[in-house]
């Protein structure tokens, strides 16, 4: 007997934009179809006529394509499919296991719970055994009297159709999973596995929300996260690889993702781990396709001026790639490479700047720079500065630390010569004299 195809489904409802905890979700089932040869299938919810947009539609399409969470075909609307939902129903009236009822003047459809069974339990992939009471349930709308399917009802119908085999969805749901074995037995439909995720939850143990910070995809890939990282740290947050493995590309979380490794304890998001993880994706960047990256987004986030040529963005991008955590950090770390006017760091003029005799350090460089007949490259502004500092007796330290104070305003930075060359002998002298102006 050959084996099962592994067939699973995300389902998003266009009411809202992607959140992370949606991501994850999809992130995981999409690992599994993968990891075991499978179909990864989407099925828009939309049966909430007056919520439904097609702006929220398309933002988790768009994010879901950016994250590289390709699906298979075809792809489910569930408002085109109200007709097989309302047949569904009939077939179950006239088995005499649900009924109609009229609620304002029209007719709704409810499912009979049965009276002979006390619960209901099954085997989830990741809590165990789950034991449901029956008894509290009180018999369910199927339909109801807008025409509209419940939730419960069409999702059993819809998996059905798509041959799902393993519905992987968050811990919110358990309470679900009886109500629609119920309908997948009433219905004669084979019942697929059931594996329900723990919730994501910020430091203070609380369910994920906007007070923990940026919830929507869109708002990570806005600060300038990369897909890779953010798929890297999701698949982390309930899910170990059995090793102390952290950094990985999607294509080695399709090689080792298996759901017996998802832990079934709530999973705690951080922030600060999420940049690191980032980071380390952009470090180890190509390159070429870096620089293509960081361009297309500042350019498109509008974070630096019009009027600076790629050629001059890439070199001060080039000097923060293995410094920064988001795409969106360059333009703040390196703020003074874009604008001619910056603010120093009362902390390190404090420490760079009070020292005597710095002053005359700042102008012996500028003389040094200006009386020499070739200033370009970053080689040519290290020999100038060491030299400098060899003939004014003092460690080059000495005067290095001053000058990184005075051309980028803070003590913490890509290094000094390489940054002087990114601004050129000009800029380099101009800035130099405003801080002998700001010293005096």
């Amino acid at each position: 007997m050959s084996k099962e195809e592994v067939r699973v489904r995300f389902a998003p409802s266009p009411t809202g934009y992607l959140h992370i905890g949606g991501v994850r979700t999809a992130l995981f089932n999409y690992l599994f179809a993968r990891s075991n040869g499978g179909k990864f299938f989407l099925r828009i919810e939309d049966t909430d006529r007056e919520r439904s947009r097609k702006e929220f539609e398309d933002e988790i399409l768009n994010s879901l394509r950016w994250l590289g969470l390709e699906w298979d075909e075809p792809m489910l609307y569930q408002s085109h499919r109200f007709s097989l939902y309302r047949e569904r129903a009939e077939e179950l009236i006239k088995k005499g296991v649900a009924y109609e009822v009229t609620e304002d003047g029209r007719k709704a459809v409810r499912f009979r719970i049965p009276k002979d069974r006390d619960s209901l339990s099954f085997d989830d992939l990741v809590h165990g055994e789950i034991k449901i009471n029956l008894k509290e349930l009180e018999d369910l709308v199927i339909v109801k009297s807008d025409g509209t399917p419940t939730y419960n009802f069409a999702c059993v119908i819809d998996d059905e159709a798509l041959g799902i085999t393993h519905i992987i969805r968050g811990d919110d749901h358990i309470s679900n999973t009886p109500k629609q074995m119920l309908f997948y037995e009433a219905l004669g439909f084979k019942l697929p596995r059931f594996a329900h995720l723990p919730l994501i939850v910020g430091r203070d143990s609380a369910p994920l929300s906007k007070r923990h910070g940026a919830v929507a995809l869109s708002a990570y890939k806005k600060e300038g996260f990369l897909a890779e990282g953010l798929l890297n740290y999701l698949a982390l947050l309930g899910w170990a690889p059995g090793d102390n493995q952290e950094f990985f590309l999607k294509g080695d979380l399709i090689k080792c993702f298996s759901l017996d490794r998802i832990n079934n304890t709530n999973a705690m998001f951080d922030n600060d781990k999420l940049r690191w993880l980032n980071g380390q994706h952009i470090k180890t960047m190509d390159e070429r396709a870096y620089l293509r990256l960081a361009l297309d987004y500042l350019r498109s986030e509008k974070l630096v001026p019009d009027e600076i040529s790629n050629d001059h963005l890439e070199k001060i991008c080039s000097l923060f790639k293995d410094r920064v955590r988001t795409l969106g950090d360059i333009a703040v770390e390196g703020e003074y490479l874009f604008k001619r006017e910056y603010s120093f760091k009362e902390e390190s003029v404090e420490k760079h700047w009070k020292a005597e005799g710095v002053g005359g350090r700042l102008k012996a460089l500028v003389e040094a720079i200006e009386s020499s007949s070739k200033v370009s490259s970053a080689a040519d502004f290290e020999a100038i500065t060491r030299d400098c500092a060899s003939r004014l007796g003092v460690k080059a330290a000495e005067v290095i630390h001053p000058t990184r104070v005075a051309l980028t305003g803070t003590h913490v930075s890509p290094g000094l010569f390489d940054i002087m060359a990114v601004l050129g002998e000009e800029e380099v002298v101009r800035r130099l004299k405003l801080a002998l102006e700001r010293l005096r």
